[in-house]
């Protein structure tokens, strides 16, 4: 049951092609945690994931009020460059660094971020496929599989779903 001290997290998913492992596995961690989860996403129904789930956002990024979470992890995937130049997505970022709150991001998602502005002179990592969008954003790009800078949490891909949610969770306490 929803009330309005609790601490809240946003989950920002592509609407095709996320990492379902990278989706669950945070989430898990933000709930283990103590925080309600929102989704959002630029679809209202059936965000597909590229291993087959299938997720009905919570609410569209559009109507994403960034001052209203303590944490945002943005999924990585293929499918998360729609996000690459969004100014939703940045804006929510942005907002949620400036606070000094939990940013993350996954595999593909991290190049948001760098994107954004929010990578310059940070230690990050990526997907491989991708590791040069970072750098060229101004990251340090070190190819770990999860790496912190501050209050962002970046991870590698999929095979680091779970020390991604670890990390998250330790931040969060």
């Amino acid at each position: 049951m929803s009330t309005s001290n609790a601490r809240k997290a946003l989950m920002v998913l592509a609407h095709n092609n996320f990492r379902d492992e990278e989706y669950t596995s945070a989430r898990q961690s933000l709930e283990e945690s103590g925080l309600e989860v929102a989704v959002t996403s630029t679809v209202a129904r059936n965000a597909m994931g590229s291993q087959g789930m299938n997720i009905d956002p919570d609410l569209l990024i559009d109507d994403v009020s960034p001052d209203d979470y303590d944490a945002v992890v943005f999924v990585g995937g293929t499918g998360a460059s729609q996000y690459w130049h969004d100014i939703h997505a940045h804006t929510i970022a942005t907002t949620l660094n400036d606070a000094s709150k939990i940013v993350g991001a996954t595999s593909h998602a991290s190049v948001t971020l760098a994107v954004a502005g929010l990578l310059t002179g940070k230690k990050a990592t990526s997907h491989v496929a991708v590791y040069e969008k970072l750098q060229v954003a101004g990251a340090k790009y070190t190819g770990s599989n999860v790496e912190v800078d501050g209050n962002i949490i970046t991870s590698s891909g999929a095979n680091a779903a779970k020390e991604f949610s670890q990390t998250l969770s330790q931040a969060l306490r």
